[in-house]
């Protein structure tokens, strides 16, 4: 047995039911859990398997949701993904357990409309300050109008 399935066999002899869905592929194990489940499973990776280390944060919206994956590593990868609510999309904060998920975070704010909760710095970060909170760029809804500034530019 690799190092792999033996790390995702005792991941989910610990969370049993909570893992939705989980795969192994070459040396990356990925978990799918509930939007309630997210920030446990990665709290236990942090603090009992010692994966510190956020690689990255992705984001995107797909029919069911708005779908967020945090990539942990450090003695292996494992990626936690989650599906939200589109038309409330909130989950808790990593910033408390992972200080470099902030700037992760603040870029799935602006760009998809994410809210999360507990977040020690929530402003803009990619988008300009006076740009609109209800748009959202990376979103499917999202149209650009050439014709139509969404913001002033230029102080006209």
């Amino acid at each position: 047995m690799s190092f792999e399935e033996s790390f995702l066999n005792e991941v989910k002899s610990v969370f049993g039911e909570k893992i939705i869905e989980s795969k192994l592929f070459k040396r990356r194990i990925f978990l799918k859990v509930n939007p309630e489940n997210y920030y446990k499973l990665i709290e236990f990776l942090v603090k009992e398997k010692g994966l510190y280390h956020l690689e990255t944060m992705t984001a995107t919206e797909l029919k069911e949701g708005i779908e967020i994956i945090a990539h942990l590593g450090v003695s292996t990868s494992v990626s936690v993904k989650t599906i939200l609510d589109k038309n409330s999309p909130k989950i808790v904060s990593l910033c408390n357990l992972i200080p470099g998920a902030e700037f992760y975070e603040r870029e799935i704010m602006d760009l998809l409309g994410v809210v999360f909760d507990g977040h020690p710095n929530p402003k803009r970060f990619v988008l300009p300050q006076d740009w609109p909170s209800d748009i959202h760029p990376l979103r499917k809804s999202f149209e650009t109008r050439h014709n139509q500034p969404l913001r002033n530019v230029g102080g006209e």
